[in-house]
Protein backbone atom coordinates (compact mmCIF):
# COMPACT_ATOMS: atom_id res chain seq x y z
CA UNK A 1 0.00 0.00 0.00
CA UNK A 2 0.94 3.88 -0.94
CA UNK A 3 1.44 6.11 1.85
CA UNK A 4 -2.09 7.45 2.34
CA UNK A 5 -6.04 5.92 2.79
CA UNK A 6 -8.30 6.35 0.89
CA UNK A 7 -14.06 10.58 -10.27
CA UNK A 8 -17.81 10.02 -9.32
CA UNK A 9 -19.37 9.87 -6.23
CA UNK A 10 -22.24 7.83 -5.78
CA UNK A 11 -24.49 9.18 -3.44
CA UNK A 12 -27.55 8.67 -1.06
CA UNK A 13 -29.09 11.74 0.47
CA UNK A 14 -31.09 10.40 3.46
CA UNK A 15 -35.00 12.37 3.47
CA UNK A 16 -34.40 13.68 7.33
CA UNK A 17 -31.20 14.09 9.09
CA UNK A 18 -30.07 11.38 11.27
CA UNK A 19 -31.81 11.23 14.40
CA UNK A 20 -35.55 13.08 12.77
CA UNK A 21 -38.29 11.51 12.78
CA UNK A 22 -41.33 11.38 10.43
CA UNK A 23 -43.83 14.08 11.25
CA UNK A 24 -47.40 13.56 10.47
CA UNK A 25 -48.83 17.11 9.58
CA UNK A 26 -52.66 17.82 10.86
CA UNK A 27 -54.34 21.73 10.02
CA UNK A 28 -53.23 23.93 12.51
CA UNK A 29 -53.47 27.76 13.32
CA UNK A 30 -51.08 29.84 11.47
CA UNK A 31 -48.40 29.91 14.38
CA UNK A 32 -48.44 26.20 14.62
CA UNK A 33 -47.35 26.05 11.10
CA UNK A 34 -44.77 28.78 10.91
CA UNK A 35 -43.19 27.15 13.93
CA UNK A 36 -43.75 23.57 12.14
CA UNK A 37 -42.36 25.15 8.53
CA UNK A 38 -39.12 26.67 11.03
CA UNK A 39 -38.70 22.68 12.50
CA UNK A 40 -38.47 21.70 8.87
CA UNK A 41 -36.21 24.07 7.54
CA UNK A 42 -34.01 23.61 10.60
CA UNK A 43 -34.38 20.04 9.79
CA UNK A 44 -32.96 20.61 6.31
CA UNK A 45 -29.79 22.95 7.52
CA UNK A 46 -28.71 20.39 9.92
CA UNK A 47 -29.19 17.50 6.59
CA UNK A 48 -27.00 19.96 4.66
CA UNK A 49 -24.38 20.12 7.49
CA UNK A 50 -24.49 16.59 8.40
CA UNK A 51 -23.87 15.90 4.75
CA UNK A 52 -20.15 18.13 4.21
CA UNK A 53 -19.18 19.84 0.81
CA UNK A 54 -19.71 18.01 -2.52
CA UNK A 55 -23.21 16.58 -0.83
CA UNK A 56 -21.41 14.08 1.20
CA UNK A 57 -23.59 11.67 2.24
CA UNK A 58 -23.71 11.12 6.20
CA UNK A 59 -24.64 8.19 8.08
CA UNK A 60 -25.49 7.29 12.27
CA UNK A 61 -22.40 5.50 14.03
CA UNK A 62 -24.58 2.72 15.26
CA UNK A 63 -25.74 2.21 11.04
CA UNK A 64 -21.92 1.73 10.30
CA UNK A 65 -21.13 -1.03 12.32
CA UNK A 66 -21.86 -4.69 12.59
CA UNK A 67 -21.85 -5.20 15.94
CA UNK A 68 -21.33 -9.28 17.51
CA UNK A 69 -24.21 -11.25 17.20
CA UNK A 70 -25.27 -15.31 16.79
CA UNK A 71 -23.51 -16.74 13.69
CA UNK A 72 -25.72 -17.52 10.84
CA UNK A 73 -24.64 -19.74 8.68
CA UNK A 74 -24.17 -19.33 4.78
CA UNK A 75 -25.96 -20.99 2.18
CA UNK A 76 -24.71 -24.20 0.29
CA UNK A 77 -21.93 -23.62 -1.79
CA UNK A 78 -21.15 -20.67 -0.52
CA UNK A 79 -20.64 -21.55 3.11
CA UNK A 80 -18.24 -24.87 1.60
CA UNK A 81 -16.20 -22.47 -0.52
CA UNK A 82 -15.60 -19.95 2.71
CA UNK A 83 -14.57 -23.06 4.72
CA UNK A 84 -12.17 -24.20 2.10
CA UNK A 85 -10.25 -20.66 2.85
CA UNK A 86 -7.25 -22.09 5.25
CA UNK A 87 -4.38 -20.59 7.00
CA UNK A 88 -1.99 -22.80 6.03
CA UNK A 89 -2.18 -22.32 2.71
CA UNK A 90 -2.29 -18.95 2.67
CA UNK A 91 0.68 -19.11 5.12
CA UNK A 92 2.70 -20.86 2.29
CA UNK A 93 1.37 -18.40 -0.34
CA UNK A 94 2.81 -15.46 1.81
CA UNK A 95 6.17 -17.22 2.50
CA UNK A 96 6.93 -17.85 -0.95
CA UNK A 97 5.84 -14.27 -2.34
CA UNK A 98 7.82 -12.53 0.89
CA UNK A 99 11.25 -15.22 -0.03
CA UNK A 100 14.37 -13.28 -0.16
CA UNK A 101 14.45 -14.84 -3.88
CA UNK A 102 12.09 -12.44 -4.96
CA UNK A 103 14.35 -9.40 -3.49
CA UNK A 104 11.22 -7.68 -2.44
CA UNK A 105 8.94 -7.59 -5.93
CA UNK A 106 10.06 -4.31 -7.08
CA UNK A 107 8.37 -2.87 -9.85
CA UNK A 108 10.72 -3.49 -13.13
CA UNK A 109 12.92 -5.77 -11.06
CA UNK A 110 12.93 -10.05 -12.21
CA UNK A 111 11.59 -10.38 -8.41
CA UNK A 112 8.11 -9.16 -9.12
CA UNK A 113 8.20 -10.78 -12.68
CA UNK A 114 8.55 -14.14 -11.18
CA UNK A 115 5.30 -13.40 -8.56
CA UNK A 116 3.42 -12.46 -12.01
CA UNK A 117 4.70 -15.69 -13.32
CA UNK A 118 3.96 -17.67 -10.21
CA UNK A 119 0.00 -16.24 -9.78
CA UNK A 120 -0.72 -16.88 -13.69
CA UNK A 121 0.19 -20.27 -13.34
CA UNK A 122 -1.81 -20.86 -10.40
CA UNK A 123 -4.89 -19.15 -12.16
CA UNK A 124 -4.13 -21.61 -15.43
CA UNK A 125 -3.92 -24.87 -12.67
CA UNK A 126 -7.20 -23.85 -10.91
CA UNK A 127 -9.35 -23.28 -14.46
CA UNK A 128 -9.82 -19.95 -14.05
CA UNK A 129 -10.20 -18.28 -17.55
CA UNK A 130 -7.97 -15.65 -18.92
CA UNK A 131 -9.78 -12.37 -20.07
CA UNK A 132 -10.55 -12.06 -23.49
CA UNK A 133 -8.40 -10.29 -25.52
CA UNK A 134 -5.24 -11.94 -23.49
CA UNK A 135 -1.87 -12.87 -24.68
CA UNK A 136 -2.47 -14.70 -27.60
CA UNK A 137 0.21 -17.07 -26.81
CA UNK A 138 -1.91 -18.66 -24.80
CA UNK A 139 -1.64 -20.78 -21.63
CA UNK A 140 -0.95 -18.97 -18.34
CA UNK A 141 0.54 -15.93 -20.92
CA UNK A 142 -2.82 -15.22 -21.34
CA UNK A 143 -4.11 -14.12 -18.40
CA UNK A 144 -1.28 -10.78 -18.33
CA UNK A 145 -2.55 -7.28 -19.15
CA UNK A 146 0.66 -4.78 -20.36
CA UNK A 147 1.48 -1.97 -18.70
CA UNK A 148 3.85 0.05 -20.47
CA UNK A 149 5.92 2.30 -18.13
CA UNK A 150 9.01 4.14 -18.37
CA UNK A 151 11.62 3.97 -16.10
CA UNK A 152 13.64 7.39 -14.88
CA UNK A 153 16.68 7.38 -13.28
CA UNK A 154 20.05 9.44 -11.90
CA UNK A 155 17.31 12.34 -12.12
CA UNK A 156 19.45 16.06 -11.65
CA UNK A 157 17.95 19.34 -12.23
CA UNK A 158 16.60 21.85 -10.12
CA UNK A 159 14.44 25.25 -10.53
CA UNK A 160 16.77 28.71 -11.45
CA UNK A 161 14.66 32.39 -10.99
CA UNK A 162 15.42 34.87 -12.97
CA UNK A 163 14.72 38.41 -12.08
CA UNK A 164 15.36 41.51 -14.73
CA UNK A 165 14.51 45.20 -14.30
CA UNK A 166 15.88 48.18 -16.26
CA UNK A 167 19.34 46.99 -17.48
CA UNK A 168 20.01 44.61 -14.89
CA UNK A 169 19.72 41.25 -14.82
CA UNK A 170 19.63 38.92 -11.51
CA UNK A 171 19.62 34.69 -10.98
CA UNK A 172 19.64 31.94 -8.40
CA UNK A 173 19.84 28.86 -9.14
CA UNK A 174 18.48 25.72 -6.20
CA UNK A 175 19.43 22.38 -6.44
CA UNK A 176 17.35 19.12 -6.40
CA UNK A 177 17.14 17.50 -2.72
CA UNK A 178 18.55 20.66 -1.04
CA UNK A 179 15.72 23.41 -2.16
CA UNK A 180 13.56 22.00 -4.49
CA UNK A 181 12.04 18.26 -5.69
CA UNK A 182 11.15 17.72 -8.97
CA UNK A 183 8.71 14.36 -8.01
CA UNK A 184 8.20 11.94 -10.65
CA UNK A 185 9.23 14.62 -13.70
CA UNK A 186 10.73 13.12 -16.76
CA UNK A 187 13.84 14.71 -18.60
CA UNK A 188 12.51 18.25 -19.97
CA UNK A 189 13.16 21.92 -19.30
CA UNK A 190 10.85 24.93 -18.86
CA UNK A 191 10.92 28.19 -19.12
CA UNK A 192 8.12 30.89 -18.53
CA UNK A 193 6.86 33.83 -16.72
CA UNK A 194 5.38 33.36 -13.15
CA UNK A 195 1.69 34.33 -12.21
CA UNK A 196 1.39 33.74 -8.51
CA UNK A 197 -1.75 31.89 -7.71
CA UNK A 198 -1.69 32.13 -3.74
CA UNK A 199 -2.98 28.60 -2.66
CA UNK A 200 -3.74 27.27 -6.31
CA UNK A 201 -7.31 26.23 -5.44
CA UNK A 202 -11.02 27.11 -7.07
CA UNK A 203 -13.94 26.13 -5.06
CA UNK A 204 -16.97 27.96 -5.94
CA UNK A 205 -18.69 26.13 -2.67
CA UNK A 206 -16.85 28.74 -0.31
CA UNK A 207 -16.28 31.71 -2.55
CA UNK A 208 -12.92 31.11 -3.20
CA UNK A 209 -11.26 31.20 -6.53
CA UNK A 210 -7.27 31.76 -6.60
CA UNK A 211 -7.28 32.31 -10.15
CA UNK A 212 -9.64 34.67 -10.33
CA UNK A 213 -9.30 37.32 -13.19
CA UNK A 214 -5.61 35.28 -13.91
CA UNK A 215 -4.29 34.30 -17.11
CA UNK A 216 -1.98 31.43 -16.41
CA UNK A 217 -1.58 29.55 -20.03
CA UNK A 218 1.95 29.40 -20.99
CA UNK A 219 3.39 30.53 -17.63
CA UNK A 220 4.50 28.87 -14.34
CA UNK A 221 2.04 28.79 -11.49
CA UNK A 222 3.70 29.39 -8.07
CA UNK A 223 1.51 28.66 -5.24
CA UNK A 224 1.66 27.50 -1.57
CA UNK A 225 0.75 24.11 -0.32
CA UNK A 226 -1.49 23.91 2.43
CA UNK A 227 -5.42 25.46 2.69
CA UNK A 228 -6.30 29.09 4.14
CA UNK A 229 -7.34 29.60 7.55
CA UNK A 230 -11.49 28.91 9.26
CA UNK A 231 -12.94 25.70 10.35
CA UNK A 232 -14.63 25.58 6.59
CA UNK A 233 -11.89 24.35 5.26
CA UNK A 234 -11.02 21.64 7.75
CA UNK A 235 -13.75 18.88 6.41
CA UNK A 236 -12.27 15.62 5.16
CA UNK A 237 -13.74 16.54 1.54
CA UNK A 238 -11.76 19.14 1.50
CA UNK A 239 -8.28 18.36 3.07
CA UNK A 240 -8.72 14.96 1.43
CA UNK A 241 -8.85 17.12 -1.84
CA UNK A 242 -6.48 19.92 -1.28
CA UNK A 243 -3.63 19.13 1.36
CA UNK A 244 -3.58 14.99 1.17
CA UNK A 245 -0.72 13.30 3.06
CA UNK A 246 -0.60 10.23 0.43
CA UNK A 247 2.38 11.94 -1.80
CA UNK A 248 0.54 10.22 -4.60
CA UNK A 249 -2.34 12.61 -4.73
CA UNK A 250 -0.79 15.66 -2.23
CA UNK A 251 -0.82 17.68 -5.49
CA UNK A 252 -2.84 15.69 -7.90
CA UNK A 253 -6.25 18.34 -7.56
CA UNK A 254 -4.26 21.44 -8.05
CA UNK A 255 -2.01 19.96 -11.03
CA UNK A 256 -5.61 19.39 -12.52
CA UNK A 257 -7.02 22.61 -12.05
CA UNK A 258 -3.37 24.06 -13.50
CA UNK A 259 -3.63 21.88 -16.61
CA UNK A 260 -7.07 22.62 -17.01
CA UNK A 261 -6.23 26.76 -17.35
CA UNK A 262 -3.50 26.16 -19.32
CA UNK A 263 0.17 26.25 -16.86
CA UNK A 264 3.44 25.52 -17.99
CA UNK A 265 4.13 24.15 -14.92
CA UNK A 266 3.39 24.75 -11.22
CA UNK A 267 6.18 25.74 -8.29
CA UNK A 268 4.62 24.22 -4.75
CA UNK A 269 5.78 25.77 -1.98
CA UNK A 270 6.11 23.90 0.71
CA UNK A 271 5.59 23.95 4.65
CA UNK A 272 8.78 22.90 7.28
CA UNK A 273 8.00 19.10 7.95
CA UNK A 274 7.27 18.18 4.36
CA UNK A 275 10.56 20.21 3.56
CA UNK A 276 12.12 17.58 5.54
CA UNK A 277 11.62 15.13 3.11
CA UNK A 278 13.74 17.51 0.43
CA UNK A 279 16.68 16.00 2.62
CA UNK A 280 16.63 12.45 1.10
CA UNK A 281 14.87 14.07 -1.83
CA UNK A 282 18.18 13.12 -4.50
CA UNK A 283 17.67 9.78 -3.43
CA UNK A 284 14.05 9.48 -3.63
CA UNK A 285 14.18 10.16 -6.68
CA UNK A 286 17.24 8.22 -8.43
CA UNK A 287 14.78 5.88 -9.51
CA UNK A 288 11.38 6.42 -10.55
CA UNK A 289 8.73 5.27 -12.91
CA UNK A 290 5.92 6.72 -15.70
CA UNK A 291 3.20 5.50 -17.59
CA UNK A 292 3.80 5.08 -20.83
CA UNK A 293 0.39 5.23 -22.84
CA UNK A 294 -1.42 8.26 -24.63
CA UNK A 295 -4.29 8.12 -22.53
CA UNK A 296 -2.25 8.20 -19.25
CA UNK A 297 -0.22 11.21 -20.61
CA UNK A 298 -3.40 13.58 -21.36
CA UNK A 299 -4.54 12.70 -18.12
CA UNK A 300 -1.04 14.07 -16.64
CA UNK A 301 -0.88 17.39 -14.46
CA UNK A 302 1.83 19.98 -16.05
CA UNK A 303 5.27 19.49 -14.65
CA UNK A 304 5.94 20.19 -10.97
CA UNK A 305 8.81 21.90 -8.86
CA UNK A 306 8.19 20.95 -4.81
CA UNK A 307 9.91 23.94 -3.69
CA UNK A 308 11.59 25.46 0.02
CA UNK A 309 10.67 28.81 0.92
CA UNK A 310 14.14 30.21 -0.38
CA UNK A 311 12.79 29.97 -3.60
CA UNK A 312 9.71 31.74 -3.11
CA UNK A 313 11.52 34.69 -1.82
CA UNK A 314 13.55 34.99 -4.82
CA UNK A 315 10.19 34.92 -6.83
CA UNK A 316 7.97 37.14 -4.45
CA UNK A 317 11.24 38.85 -2.47
CA UNK A 318 12.06 38.40 1.40
CA UNK A 319 9.87 40.90 2.68
CA UNK A 320 6.47 39.52 1.30
CA UNK A 321 7.14 36.59 3.67
CA UNK A 322 5.75 37.82 6.93
CA UNK A 323 5.05 34.10 8.67
CA UNK A 324 1.53 33.79 7.30
CA UNK A 325 0.97 31.05 5.22
CA UNK A 326 0.64 32.74 2.34
CA UNK A 327 2.19 35.86 1.70
CA UNK A 328 -0.03 39.36 1.13
CA UNK A 329 1.10 39.58 -2.42
CA UNK A 330 -1.09 40.35 -4.85
CA UNK A 331 -2.12 37.43 -7.34
CA UNK A 332 -1.26 37.85 -10.85
CA UNK A 333 1.99 38.21 -13.14
CA UNK A 334 5.11 39.17 -11.59
CA UNK A 335 6.79 41.26 -13.43
CA UNK A 336 10.19 40.72 -14.88
CA UNK A 337 10.76 37.15 -13.15
CA UNK A 338 10.49 33.79 -15.27
CA UNK A 339 11.83 30.74 -13.52
CA UNK A 340 13.27 27.82 -15.66
CA UNK A 341 12.37 24.18 -14.10
CA UNK A 342 14.94 21.61 -15.78
CA UNK A 343 15.25 17.76 -14.87
CA UNK A 344 17.89 15.30 -16.73
CA UNK A 345 17.78 11.55 -16.25
CA UNK A 346 18.60 8.24 -17.69
CA UNK A 347 15.20 6.69 -19.17
CA UNK A 348 14.07 2.94 -19.82
CA UNK A 349 10.91 1.76 -21.54
CA UNK A 350 9.74 -1.47 -20.45
CA UNK A 351 6.59 -3.51 -20.14
CA UNK A 352 5.32 -4.92 -17.00
CA UNK A 353 1.67 -6.55 -16.39
CA UNK A 354 -1.34 -7.40 -14.86
CA UNK A 355 -2.57 -10.47 -14.13
CA UNK A 356 -6.18 -10.96 -14.78
CA UNK A 357 -8.82 -14.21 -14.54
CA UNK A 358 -12.44 -14.33 -15.11
CA UNK A 359 -15.05 -16.99 -14.19
CA UNK A 360 -18.22 -16.04 -16.43
CA UNK A 361 -21.58 -15.56 -14.31
CA UNK A 362 -24.03 -18.48 -14.15
CA UNK A 363 -27.07 -16.04 -15.36
CA UNK A 364 -27.16 -14.98 -19.18
CA UNK A 365 -29.19 -11.95 -18.26
CA UNK A 366 -26.44 -10.58 -15.52
CA UNK A 367 -23.28 -12.23 -16.50
CA UNK A 368 -21.91 -8.66 -17.98
CA UNK A 369 -22.01 -7.21 -14.65
CA UNK A 370 -18.97 -8.09 -12.72
CA UNK A 371 -17.58 -8.15 -9.24
CA UNK A 372 -13.97 -7.45 -9.56
CA UNK A 373 -11.22 -8.67 -6.07
CA UNK A 374 -8.13 -7.32 -6.78
CA UNK A 375 -4.59 -6.84 -4.79
CA UNK A 376 -1.70 -5.38 -5.83
CA UNK A 377 1.22 -8.31 -6.06
CA UNK A 378 4.54 -5.73 -6.17
CA UNK A 379 6.52 -3.96 -3.25
CA UNK A 380 9.66 -1.49 -2.82
CA UNK A 381 11.85 -4.13 -4.24
CA UNK A 382 15.57 -3.81 -2.66
CA UNK A 383 17.77 -0.93 -1.37
CA UNK A 384 21.19 -2.68 -1.94
CA UNK A 385 21.51 -5.51 0.23
CA UNK A 386 18.49 -4.66 2.07
CA UNK A 387 15.42 -6.21 0.80
CA UNK A 388 11.62 -5.43 1.51
CA UNK A 389 9.44 -8.66 1.53
CA UNK A 390 6.36 -7.21 2.05
CA UNK A 391 4.32 -9.68 3.54
CA UNK A 392 1.69 -7.50 4.58
CA UNK A 393 2.08 -5.44 1.99
CA UNK A 394 1.23 -7.02 -0.11
CA UNK A 395 1.73 -10.87 -0.09
CA UNK A 396 -1.06 -11.24 2.38
CA UNK A 397 -3.71 -9.36 0.27
CA UNK A 398 -2.46 -11.31 -2.78
CA UNK A 399 -2.46 -15.11 -1.07
CA UNK A 400 -5.87 -14.33 0.06
CA UNK A 401 -7.06 -13.24 -3.90
CA UNK A 402 -5.23 -16.49 -4.96
CA UNK A 403 -6.92 -18.96 -2.55
CA UNK A 404 -10.74 -17.04 -2.78
CA UNK A 405 -10.04 -16.97 -6.98
CA UNK A 406 -9.25 -21.02 -6.50
CA UNK A 407 -12.39 -21.59 -4.35
CA UNK A 408 -14.18 -19.97 -6.45
CA UNK A 409 -13.30 -22.45 -8.99
CA UNK A 410 -13.71 -25.58 -7.49
CA UNK A 411 -16.59 -24.63 -6.70
CA UNK A 412 -19.93 -26.85 -7.79
CA UNK A 413 -21.79 -23.71 -8.63
CA UNK A 414 -21.29 -20.21 -9.95
CA UNK A 415 -23.10 -16.60 -8.92
CA UNK A 416 -25.16 -14.86 -11.32
CA UNK A 417 -22.99 -12.51 -11.91
CA UNK A 418 -18.87 -12.58 -13.97
CA UNK A 419 -16.40 -12.53 -11.27
CA UNK A 420 -13.09 -11.28 -12.14
CA UNK A 421 -9.62 -11.42 -10.52
CA UNK A 422 -6.95 -8.91 -10.75
CA UNK A 423 -3.40 -8.98 -9.63
CA UNK A 424 -2.14 -5.48 -9.63
CA UNK A 425 1.57 -4.11 -10.80
CA UNK A 426 2.97 -1.16 -9.69
CA UNK A 427 0.99 0.37 -6.70
CA UNK A 428 3.93 1.08 -4.56
CA UNK A 429 5.34 3.42 -7.21
CA UNK A 430 1.63 5.22 -8.22
CA UNK A 431 -1.37 3.09 -8.63
CA UNK A 432 0.32 2.15 -12.46
CA UNK A 433 -1.38 -1.39 -12.35
CA UNK A 434 -5.17 -0.57 -11.57
CA UNK A 435 -4.79 2.96 -12.65
CA UNK A 436 -4.08 1.39 -16.43
CA UNK A 437 -6.90 -0.91 -16.16
CA UNK A 438 -9.00 1.55 -15.49
CA UNK A 439 -8.01 3.35 -18.82
CA UNK A 440 -7.89 0.16 -20.58
CA UNK A 441 -10.78 -1.84 -18.47
CA UNK A 442 -11.38 -5.68 -19.96
CA UNK A 443 -15.03 -5.38 -18.71
CA UNK A 444 -16.92 -2.15 -18.48
CA UNK A 445 -16.55 0.39 -15.72
CA UNK A 446 -19.99 1.26 -15.39
CA UNK A 447 -21.12 -2.66 -14.81
CA UNK A 448 -18.29 -3.19 -11.85
CA UNK A 449 -18.04 -2.94 -8.31
CA UNK A 450 -14.25 -3.61 -6.77
CA UNK A 451 -13.31 -5.30 -3.90
CA UNK A 452 -9.58 -4.12 -2.98
CA UNK A 453 -7.41 -6.54 -0.50
CA UNK A 454 -4.05 -4.91 0.77
CA UNK A 455 -2.29 -5.25 3.83
CA UNK A 456 -4.74 -7.73 5.33
CA UNK A 457 -1.97 -9.55 7.95
CA UNK A 458 -2.61 -7.66 11.15
CA UNK A 459 -5.31 -7.40 13.85
CA UNK A 460 -6.81 -4.39 15.45
CA UNK A 461 -5.58 -3.76 19.09
CA UNK A 462 -7.66 -2.98 21.83
CA UNK A 463 -7.15 0.35 22.53
CA UNK A 464 -7.66 1.23 18.83
CA UNK A 465 -11.04 -0.32 18.96
CA UNK A 466 -12.10 1.37 21.89
CA UNK A 467 -10.53 4.62 20.86
CA UNK A 468 -12.90 4.11 17.47
CA UNK A 469 -15.89 3.57 19.14
CA UNK A 470 -15.40 6.53 21.71
CA UNK A 471 -15.25 8.99 18.59
CA UNK A 472 -17.40 7.63 16.71
CA UNK A 473 -20.50 8.07 19.20
CA UNK A 474 -21.74 4.92 19.14
CA UNK A 475 -25.00 4.86 21.33
CA UNK A 476 -25.16 0.97 21.55
CA UNK A 477 -23.38 -1.60 21.34
CA UNK A 478 -20.07 -0.09 22.51
CA UNK A 479 -19.80 -2.56 25.63
CA UNK A 480 -20.07 -5.76 23.12
CA UNK A 481 -17.57 -4.53 20.82
CA UNK A 482 -15.07 -3.98 23.99
CA UNK A 483 -15.56 -7.82 25.19
CA UNK A 484 -14.99 -9.62 21.85
CA UNK A 485 -11.69 -10.87 20.78
CA UNK A 486 -10.03 -7.87 18.66
CA UNK A 487 -8.96 -10.25 15.71
CA UNK A 488 -12.62 -10.47 14.70
CA UNK A 489 -12.43 -6.98 14.53
CA UNK A 490 -12.19 -5.21 10.77
CA UNK A 491 -12.77 -1.88 9.41
CA UNK A 492 -13.86 -1.38 5.86
CA UNK A 493 -13.79 1.85 3.49
CA UNK A 494 -16.63 1.93 1.17
CA UNK A 495 -18.25 5.17 0.11
CA UNK A 496 -21.99 5.97 1.91
CA UNK A 497 -25.53 5.41 0.25
CA UNK A 498 -24.99 1.76 -1.60
CA UNK A 499 -27.23 -0.77 0.58
CA UNK A 500 -26.24 -3.27 -1.98
CA UNK A 501 -23.11 -3.50 -0.40
CA UNK A 502 -23.56 -2.52 3.36
CA UNK A 503 -25.83 -5.47 3.18
CA UNK A 504 -23.58 -8.09 1.56
CA UNK A 505 -20.79 -7.27 3.76
CA UNK A 506 -23.23 -7.60 6.99
CA UNK A 507 -24.44 -10.74 6.00
CA UNK A 508 -20.65 -11.57 5.35
CA UNK A 509 -19.69 -10.38 8.75
CA UNK A 510 -22.26 -12.43 10.66
CA UNK A 511 -21.67 -15.85 8.98
CA UNK A 512 -18.16 -15.28 10.01
CA UNK A 513 -18.75 -14.35 13.48
CA UNK A 514 -17.20 -10.79 12.89
CA UNK A 515 -18.10 -7.18 13.80
CA UNK A 516 -16.87 -4.03 11.17
CA UNK A 517 -16.70 -0.83 11.30
CA UNK A 518 -17.78 0.91 7.68
CA UNK A 519 -15.51 3.83 7.26
CA UNK A 520 -17.28 6.15 4.86
CA UNK A 521 -14.95 7.50 2.24
CA UNK A 522 -15.57 7.92 -1.80
CA UNK A 523 -11.88 6.82 -1.95
CA UNK A 524 -10.95 9.20 -4.90
CA UNK A 525 -7.73 10.31 -2.77
CA UNK A 526 -7.26 6.66 -1.26
CA UNK A 527 -3.53 5.09 -0.96
CA UNK A 528 -4.23 1.69 -2.73
CA UNK A 529 -5.90 0.43 -5.99
CA UNK A 530 -9.85 1.11 -5.24
CA UNK A 531 -8.25 4.82 -5.57
CA UNK A 532 -8.59 4.94 -9.65
CA UNK A 533 -12.21 3.09 -9.82
CA UNK A 534 -13.36 5.21 -7.33
CA UNK A 535 -12.60 8.50 -9.36
CA UNK A 536 -14.46 6.52 -12.22
CA UNK A 537 -17.44 6.07 -10.32
CA UNK A 538 -17.18 2.17 -9.79
CA UNK A 539 -18.60 1.19 -6.21
CA UNK A 540 -15.83 -0.07 -4.24
CA UNK A 541 -14.89 -1.79 -0.78
CA UNK A 542 -11.42 -1.72 1.06
CA UNK A 543 -10.57 -4.60 2.64
CA UNK A 544 -7.68 -3.50 5.15
CA UNK A 545 -6.23 -4.88 8.64
CA UNK A 546 -3.94 -2.43 10.28
CA UNK A 547 -0.70 -0.28 10.32
CA UNK A 548 1.98 -2.46 12.35
CA UNK A 549 5.81 -1.13 12.61
CA UNK A 550 7.09 -2.81 9.94
CA UNK A 551 5.21 -0.95 7.48
CA UNK A 552 7.51 -0.31 4.40
CA UNK A 553 10.29 -1.83 6.57
CA UNK A 554 12.57 -4.97 5.86
CA UNK A 555 10.80 -6.43 9.43
CA UNK A 556 7.74 -6.68 7.00
CA UNK A 557 8.30 -10.55 7.09
CA UNK A 558 5.64 -13.96 7.07
CA UNK A 559 7.06 -14.36 10.45
CA UNK A 560 5.62 -10.88 11.70
CA UNK A 561 2.31 -11.09 10.24
CA UNK A 562 -0.97 -13.08 11.69
CA UNK A 563 -2.09 -15.52 8.86
CA UNK A 564 -5.14 -16.41 10.72
CA UNK A 565 -6.27 -12.91 10.44
CA UNK A 566 -5.81 -13.36 6.47
CA UNK A 567 -7.83 -16.08 6.59
CA UNK A 568 -10.60 -14.19 8.22
CA UNK A 569 -10.41 -11.14 6.02
CA UNK A 570 -10.36 -13.58 2.99
CA UNK A 571 -13.24 -15.45 4.11
CA UNK A 572 -15.05 -12.13 4.82
CA UNK A 573 -13.82 -10.55 0.70
CA UNK A 574 -15.16 -14.22 -0.68
CA UNK A 575 -18.56 -14.56 1.05
CA UNK A 576 -19.03 -10.67 0.11
CA UNK A 577 -18.21 -10.92 -3.20
CA UNK A 578 -20.06 -14.19 -4.00
CA UNK A 579 -23.03 -12.56 -2.55
CA UNK A 580 -23.19 -9.57 -4.36
CA UNK A 581 -22.23 -11.07 -7.50
CA UNK A 582 -25.17 -13.53 -6.99
CA UNK A 583 -27.99 -11.14 -5.47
Amino acid sequence: MSDGHGRTRLLFISPLPRGARAVHHQRGNPMQRLTLLLSLLLALAVLAAAAGPAGEAASSPDQDFVLPQPVEPLPEPLATAVAGIGAPALAAHIRLLASPSLEGRGLGDRGLDAALEYVAASLELAGIAPPSGGDPSGGAAAHFQVVPLREISGQQGGVTVVRQSDDQTWSRSFALGVDCLLPYLAPQTITAPVVFAGYGIREPGLGHDDYQGLDVRGRIVLLFAGLPDGPQWQTKELTGRWNAEDGDDRYSARLGLARELGASAVVAIEREDWLKKLEDGREAMARFFLPFDAAAAAGEGPPLAVASAAVAEALLGADALTGSAVPAVPHGLLPGISATISASGSERVFDSRNVLGVIPGADPALRDEVVMIGAHLDHLGRSGDVIFPGADDNASGSAALLEIAKAFAASPARPKRTLAFAFWTGEEEGKFGSGHYCRHPVWPLERTTYLNLDMIGHPWLPEEIAKLVADSGLQQGGDALAAMAPADFIELGLPAGLPELDAALRRAAIANGLALHFDRTHGKFGGSDYRDFARAGVPFIRFFGNFHPGYHEPSDTGEALDAAQVQRVARLALATAWLLADR
